[in-house]
């Protein structure tokens, strides 16, 4: 029969087999750097990049180590939208022996689009990344009290006790 665990501060390892808290240190808002191939991002890459940021919840979440996870992530983005862009532009291509193929930027795009998918599951953007990852989006619940006050005319005390 195998003996109980020790209290903590009793047992032989300082730690007692409890985790560390270590304080959390979240990466600050940084602008998004330039490409290195020199063109410029997509608007809707911008604007996906400050939509990030203003998501204050899931920013709090990213430490300094995610910084080129979360560039990774902005560059794939505006990849994924510029060959979808000239995909569409040019859908049907010719191919070796003249018959009509779907162009190559439709898989360009797909590439771009695993690295976006992978990016986004480990930084936690999307509803089901977020809880997979264990971040909770609280939302304010209303108290008995509260829909009480909503309705008119007097509950007479009935949920003073109520929280």
């Amino acid at each position: 029969m195998p003996r109980a665990k020790k209290l903590p501060g009793q047992a032989i390892d300082p730690r007692n087999g409890q985790r560390v808290a270590l304080p959390a240190v979240s990466l600050a808002k940084f602008g998004l750097p330039k490409r290195s191939d020199g063109r410029d991002y997509d608007l809707r890459t911008r604007r996906m990049w400050k939509s990030l940021w203003d998501d204050q919840r899931l920013a709090a979440t990213l430490s300094p180590v995610d910084r080129e996870l979360v560039i990774r992530w902005a560059q794939s983005v505006d990849d994924w939208i510029r060959a979808m862009d000239q995909g569409r532009a040019d859908p049907i291509t010719e191919g070796r022996n003249d018959q009509p193929v779907a162009s190559p930027w439709f898989a360009i795009g797909k590439q771009a689009m695993e690295v976006v998918a992978e990016c986004e599951k480990q930084i936690g953007i999307g509803a089901l990344n977020r809880a997979r990852l264990g971040i909770a989006i609280l939302t304010e619940q209303k108290t008995l009290n509260d829909l009480a006050g909503d309705f008119p005319g007097d509950d007479g005390g009935r949920y003073a006790d109520v929280r």
